[in-house]
């Protein structure tokens, strides 16, 4: 547990001493705004004219950034994180919102079988160190033909080569194995898709590919352009 305790004191303090979302979920704010578009143009065809039935589960919530934006969406979110000082933090930040904010962990969700429509779990199995374990327990809590997303980084990525980091490297994913992974946890309808997010100056990039959506290219020549893409958006549904 050395890599998951690593991560929730390290949000817990960003918990206490942050105040903007993307410092307390440890992304830089030009990455925090390109995850949040590239997952408004993945997510969109949920989002219905009354999603006031469909129930919502965000896995490691972190300050509540998606659950605020789905929430104001018209669905019934219920956010989960690890962090008690983090969970204090969404709960302040969505006080005008109806949102049902747990501390719980990833291998134990505290609801029943079936009872979810959607989950999502974006930036977060690289912080677990049993990603199979996590991903059973979701699928437990989720309801048949419910959709699962998750978002995670790609083991291909070149992006950390340019990036030298002090702190415990986060997990990193073969983006092809998880497809497989999924698959043999009976989901069916399994989509790949690219997080391609340029840091820095070369930020530019990133908003040229969102603009003008030259990501549904790249995500039709994924096996090659895999290595551009920061971390990987994959999706599917429960048999």
């Amino acid at each position: 547990m050395k890599l998951e305790n690593y991560w929730k004191d390290k949000f817990s303090e960003m918990a206490d001493s942050k105040n903007e979302d993307y410092e307390i979920s440890i992304w830089s704010k030009e990455g925090l705004e390109a995850y949040i578009k590239y997952f408004l143009q993945y997510f969109k065809p949920c989002i219905k004219g009354d999603n006031s039935q469909m129930l919502v589960l965000d896995i490691g919530c972190g300050p509540g950034v998606f659950s605020k934006i789905l929430a104001r969406q018209g669905f019934k979110i219920y956010g989960v994180d690890f962090s008690p000082g983090v969970i204090k933090v969404a709960e302040r930040k969505s006080e005008n919102l109806n949102i049902n904010y747990q501390v719980a962990s990833i291998y134990n969700l505290p609801f029943t079988d079936n009872y979810f429509d959607k989950i999502i779990c974006l930036g977060v199995l690289q912080t677990v160190e049993d990603h199979e374990t996590a991903i059973s327990e979701m699928r437990r809590v989720l309801k048949k033909d419910g959709l699962l997303t998750i978002h995670t980084l790609n083991r291909f990525s070149l992006f950390p080569i340019f990036r030298k980091s002090k702190r415990i490297s986060p997990k990193r994913y073969n983006p092809f194995n998880f497809r497989r992974l999924l698959k043999e946890n009976n989901f069916f309808e399994v989509k790949l898709k690219g997080i391609y997010f340029f840091p820095g100056s070369l930020n530019f990039l990133t908003d040229f590919i969102l603009k003008y959506k030259i990501f549904k290219v790249f995500n039709l020549l994924f096996p090659v352009s895999m290595f551009l893409s920061h971390s990987f958006y994959i999706e599917g549904r429960k048999k």
